[in-house]
């Protein structure tokens, strides 16, 4: 994320990444989440939502980056967010969306289902509260079907350093991850990072077209 940027944080939290995005980028953030008492100060708007209901209303076209990490796989209806999302982005050519998912073909879950296991737990990729799970195929058909084109992939490894503490040992357990990364992404990958644009929609197009004419005339 480039420094002075307008950037709409979904699903932000305690507001730790906006708050890193004001104090060292000079962004300008605005947050969503569901709780409804949050003291971010230093953010410039905070919407209490439901992202199961929908949106909030603000200028979607004047955002330069949409984040919305581990968070779609809480939504009941990802498709139709997804949709809504493309609808109140689709005019806005600079916009990139940064998302990110855990990976349920990971190759820890894959063993535990060769075995006959499939436990839900309190965090991780079988948390409990998570109602869709993906794979690197079906997170990529997911966004391409909303009218989203994939501009970055990448597998992320597993945090490490949340189980070890943030040492030696555990950034050489990350390092380990990310080579087997990339030698086989999709069954290594603890979560998936897309960083996607919304597709020119008809309205923009025909904007364009209008504009040109005009230029010419």
């Amino acid at each position: 994320i480039k420094k002075n940027s307008v950037v709409l944080d979904i699903g932000c939290n305690q507001g730790k990444l906006s708050e890193y995005l004001v104090e060292k980028k000079q962004c300008k953030v605005y947050g969503i989440d569901e709780t409804k008492n949050c003291n971010f100060i230093k953010i410039s708007k905070y919407f209490s939502c439901d992202l199961n209901k929908g949106l909030p209303d603000l200028n979607f076209n004047e955002l330069d980056y949409v984040v919305f990490l581990d968070v779609i796989e809480h939504l009941k209806n990802p498709e139709d967010f997804m949709k809504n999302l493309y609808d109140k982005l689709s005019e806005n050519e600079k916009v990139e969306v940064l998302i990110s998912t855990p990976n349920i073909s990971f190759f820890i879950i894959r063993f535990m289902l060769l075995l006959g296991f499939f436990n839900y737990g309190k965090r991780g990729i079988l948390d409990k509260t998570h109602t869709r799970l993906f794979t690197f195929k079906s997170f990529k058909k997911l966004i391409e079907n909303s009218n989203f084109k994939i501009i970055y992939t990448k597998g992320i490894p597993v945090p490490f350093p949340l189980g070890v503490g943030n040492n030696i040992f555990g950034k050489f357990l990350i390092n380990i991850n990310k080579f087997l990364i990339a030698i086989w992404k999709s069954f290594f990958s603890y979560q998936i990072f897309y960083k996607i644009k919304p597709k020119a929609s008809l309205k923009l197009l025909l904007k364009k077209a209008e504009e040109k004419i005009k230029l010419n005339d």
